[in-house]
């Protein structure tokens, strides 16, 4: 297709220069035409306008008119050549008799005939042969035949003898343009066939576009097709060799997707479970806590509503505590004897900054500066060793209000969206009221479980990659499947 399109295409230029240079030959043909025409009306429009005249004062008269002429026994010289000379015109073999008179009798039959003055009217000064203007000739040049000699014996005749002058004048002139009207003729039949070429190739030319339009269309859909086809081979090598990859995961995805779906089920019945234990402990009423998770227990397996019981542990709660720091409504004062707490701090926050307020207090002219600082930063900031709450000065920091901007040691401070704060004590003595208002105060009296790398799944490189992007996606991009395929050997 693509072969027969470019031979078309080929063709297409050729007739597209073809058709150039005709449209430019005709131009100037039709212009030599037009010159051509203009110099030959010129030159014969006088004697046509003169003919015409001649003809329009003839049909003023009637047959009865000629008949006049048979009344006339002895015609002048100047009639009888008139006559003569009609004959000449009208009959090419006609030759004068010997005897005037014999000759006479036959010319007022011939323009006593009905149709005479159609003969006139409609003759065609084409119709003259050389020989018969020759003969003509000789008559007019003879001193008798004068229009005005004759028109005292025959108004009629005299007419006539205009309309011959005229006649004659014409034919002679249209002889004598014969050249240039058979050059116009030649010229007009040029332009005839050249217009005729012009058609053709036109029509050819257009229906090579039509054509070429449509193999172009066709191209188009058989390369999309083709596109189609080798993206459909590439996702089907892409995929097998993914799968190929993926092969030792799928064990693992599918006990992962059976505890979701066991979690799922438990969804309901763990987040109550789960949500009085967290709110007693948060309490410190531990004993309360143990004892209305026993009555939730016994409630959610009377109703036969699945739960897990092991979300109903200090360590676990605190844990997830940790977990959604960053979406809690209030910061968290921590009180742990344990260092546990701290190390699983560090593993939720790993690029927090820690400061470490056992070296320093509240108001030291160090924390005062450094505090607007710990504010503006991106990244959350953790207090540990603290031995002291905060104090009033850093109530309004701690609000966490709508009102953005605060005072902070008669400064103003504009408060972030993302401000993180984060207080660690291994033991404090009296917490006030307002402290325990404005933050979450959690006290914890036991070590805390390690936070495994939960984290780790959520980390996974190759868990984010198939779950940030599509099948079709992942398929598409040499790079994306490259970079699946090394992430699942690692």
């Amino acid at each position: 297709m693509n072969k027969e399109r470019n031979v078309k295409s080929a063709r297409i230029e050729v007739l597209s220069e073809l058709i150039t240079v005709k449209t430019a030959n005709l131009e100037t043909m039709k212009a030599a035409e037009e010159a051509l025409k203009t110099t030959v009306e010129a030159i014969v429009s006088a004697p046509q306008e003169e003919f015409r005249k001649c003809v329009e004062e003839l049909l003023k008269f009637s047959n009865a008119d000629i008949k006049t002429l048979s009344k006339i026994t002895k015609p002048s010289v100047g009639i009888r050549l008139c006559c003569e000379m009609l004959r000449t015109i009208f009959e090419p073999n006609f030759k004068p008799k010997r005897h005037a008179a014999e000759t006479w009798q036959e010319s007022v039959k011939f323009v006593s005939d009905k149709s005479f003055f159609i003969k006139l009217a409609t003759c065609d000064a084409d119709i003259l042969t050389v020989d018969q203007m020759k003969i003509l000739k000789k008559y007019v040049d003879r001193a008798e035949f004068n229009a005005n000699k004759i028109e005292h014996e025959s108004v009629v005749c005299a007419c006539l003898c205009r309309w011959i002058n005229a006649f004659l004048e014409l034919a002679c002139t249209l002889r004598v343009m014969e050249e240039q009207m058979e050059e116009m003729k030649e010229l007009r039949e040029q332009i005839k066939q050249t217009e005729e070429k012009f058609e053709n190739e036109s029509s050819e030319l257009q229906q090579l576009k039509v054509d070429v339009e449509k193999l172009t269309n066709l191209i188009r859909e058989n390369e999309q097709v083709l596109a189609n086809d080798r993206r459909l081979c590439d996702y089907r090598l892409r995929s097998g060799d993914l799968l190929n990859a993926l092969k030792p995961h799928r064990k693992r995805w599918k006990s992962q997707l059976k505890q979701n779906e066991k979690k799922q089920k438990e969804l309901i019945g763990s987040t109550l479970l789960f949500a009085i234990y967290r709110s007693h402990l948060l309490c410190q009423e531990k004993s309360i806590a143990t004892m209305c998770t026993s009555m939730c227990t016994a409630h959610l397996n009377s109703v036969s509503v699945s739960f897990d019981p092991s979300v109903a542990t200090p360590s676990n709660v605190i844990n997830k505590i940790l977990r959604n720091l960053k979406m809690s409504r209030r910061f968290c004062l921590f009180v742990s004897s344990s260092d546990t707490l701290l190390s699983n701090l560090r593993t939720v926050l790993p690029g927090a900054t820690y400061l470490d307020m056992s070296l320093m207090t509240w108001k030291d002219p160090q924390m005062v500066l450094s505090l607007p600082k710990h504010v503006y930063s991106i990244a959350p900031t953790v207090f540990f060793n603290v031995s002291e709450v905060p104090p009033p000065e850093m109530h309004e920091i701690l609000m966490k209000s709508e009102e953005k901007e605060v005072c902070y040691q008669n400064k103003p401070l504009e408060l972030p969206d993302d401000i993180l704060f984060v207080f660690v004590a291994k033991s404090l003595g009296h917490i006030p009221d307002q402290i325990r208002k404005l933050m979450e105060v959690i006290v914890i009296s036991g070590n805390l479980a390690p936070i495994e790398e939960l984290d780790r799944s959520e980390r996974n490189e190759l868990s984010s990659l198939l779950g940030e992007f599509t099948a079709a996606d992942i398929l598409e991009s040499k790079e994306l499947t490259r970079k699946a395929m090394q992430t699942a050997t690692i």
